[in-house]
């Protein structure tokens, strides 16, 4: 899986290092003027090169010779889902530290990572539904995964977070008793969502023919 994982991030590896610049910088602007998606914006930009890589493989061949290998397709399912673990745990710090730097409010950085969590979490879905669709169909896929991912992010910052603190203003006392409960759930929704895309995607690229 080292091996994998290496050679995954090799591939993308221009694309990362841009991505986790522009993350820095994007992640400082949101802690400025929307700190509280300032953990997931930072994840975003470094889990898309992983997603946007699966395009490249299948033109590749890599999937080819990855599933004649021995318990290949499960461990190539699994070096996907650690490397975009470890990026999202990467934009998380990023998006903390930025938050320190700008905002000095430990409700702010709290709330601010478990939207990300929720949010980077519910991302996962993009692999099952290109595994399941093609990574032909992979502009397609990201396009409604960031759909679905932005649907619940306004449903639970817009519906119930800036409601439950009294106003968007009143963004330093974010983590009332009620949001708190609200942004757990969150980040525990898009754990299990990330858990339940990983079992999917093994399911499904081991029935493919490729």
């Amino acid at each position: 899986m080292k091996g994998l994982c290496l050679s995954m991030l090799y591939t993308a590896k221009k694309s990362l290092i841009t991505y986790f610049i522009v993350s820095i910088v994007v992640s400082l602007f949101m802690a400025l003027t929307s700190p509280l998606i300032s953990c997931f914006i930072s994840m975003l930009f470094l889990i898309s090169p992983i997603s946007d890589n699966l395009k490249h493989e299948k033109e590749s061949k890599w999937m080819y010779y990855v599933s004649t290998l021995p318990t290949g397709r499960n461990l190539y399912i699994k070096s996907y889902f650690l490397l975009n673990c470890i990026l999202i745990v990467i934009g998380l710090v990023i998006g903390t530290v930025s938050l320190t730097i700008i905002n000095h409010n430990l409700n702010i950085i709290i709330a601010s990572a478990l939207i990300g969590i929720g949010a980077a979490g519910t991302y996962a879905v993009a692999f099952p539904l290109t595994f399941k669709f093609g990574p032909e169909n992979s502009n397609a896929v990201l396009t409604t995964t960031v759909l679905i991912v932005m649907l619940f992010y306004f449903i639970v910052v817009f519906a119930f977070v800036f409601p439950g603190m009294g106003g968007a203003d009143n963004i330093e006392n974010v983590l009332t008793p009620f949001n708190q409960v609200v942004l757990i759930i969150y980040a525990l929704f898009g754990i299990m969502t990330t858990v339940i895309s990983y079992i999917l995607s093994i399911k499904i690229f081991n029935k493919q023919d490729l």
